[in-house]
């Protein structure tokens, strides 16, 4: 046996599971109409406003997302994952606007390079501040929101390394939770 990675978005994912092609995935925002997936949340974490070093927001600590109306937007597109995109446009909803998307990347890194080079803000995981790039800020949002991480897998794989990663899972987050996404465990909390 052999374990092969492929870097791949939520919707994908999701896709290459029920077609057989990976036996387990990592998704961000996993869906909650899948019974024939399990998922077992793995990480939560903070959403942060990313910024322009420049941008008259960056000089403070945390951002009230209302602030965020008027500017342009970096946001993935929905098609790679559209409860993560839908979660992104429900926090701006909630502040009081629809964002108004100027770019669309699909990875965190491009969405950062993007607002660095002063096309737009964006909304994201607290764990893209790990993309160091001196022209792009990270700052709390007000009112919070969070987003989680979850494995998952096929309720019926026999492969030995899915049960081990679920056996896994649960050494380290307690039980988890099979045929959807509510009740998971959580094994990292990141701030």
């Amino acid at each position: 046996m052999r374990i092969e990675i492929h870097e791949m978005t939520t919707a994908p994912q999701l896709i290459a599971l029920r077609e057989r092609r990976i036996d387990a995935g990592l998704l961000r925002e996993p869906p909650e109409d899948e019974p024939e997936l399990g998922f077992a949340t793995v990480l939560t974490e903070p959403f942060v406003a990313v910024l322009p070093a420049a941008h008259p927001l960056a000089a403070r600590r945390a951002v009230e997302v209302a602030e965020l109306a008027g500017e342009p937007f970096v946001l993935l597109p929905r098609a790679e994952g559209p409860r993560l995109h839908d979660r992104i446009v429900a926090i701006c909803a909630a502040a009081g606007f629809v964002p108004r998307v100027a770019q669309r990347a699909v990875e965190w890194q491009t969405v950062c390079g993007l607002v660095e080079a002063g096309l737009g803000v964006s909304l994201a995981p607290a764990s893209i501040r790990r993309i160091r790039l001196k022209g792009v800020a990270f700052r709390r949002i007000v009112p919070g929101a969070r987003t989680s991480v979850a494995v998952s897998w096929r309720g019926d794989d026999e492969n030995p390394l899915v049960a081990a990663l679920l056996r896994t899972i649960d050494q380290v987050g307690g039980p988890r939770a099979t045929g959807s996404s509510t009740g998971p465990s959580v094994i990292s909390d990141v701030e």
